[in-house]
């Protein structure tokens, strides 16, 4: 399966095609965290990379601030774009 920005609702688009153009390195590390999320699009993680700061400075991971826990640390995966998440998860799952 692959996918296409036609397959998206109109306002997702811009996202899809956001992240088509992001460094090598932020892709594969998007990739990873929507791999590793679950079903509300939560992901967890030991520590914050430069990547992942990255994706959280342009908007596509958010910090679950209600999440406390003293080794790890609660992200929001395209929390904007649910139908291009739960695509790109279905894809995740394919692989």
């Amino acid at each position: 399966m692959k996918l296409e920005a036609a397959d998206l609702p109109e306002k997702e688009r811009d996202t899809f095609l956001f992240i088509q153009h992001l460094p090598t390195q932020e892709k594969k590390t998007l990739w990873k965290l929507i791999r590793g999320s679950n079903k509300d699009h939560i992901c967890m993680v030991n520590r914050l990379t430069p990547s992942v700061h990255a994706l959280i400075t342009q908007g596509l991971v958010t910090i679950n601030k209600s999440y406390k826990q003293k080794n790890q640390i609660s992200l929001f995966i395209l929390r904007k774009t649910p139908h291009l998440m739960k695509k790109l998860q279905d894809l995740g799952r394919e692989e």
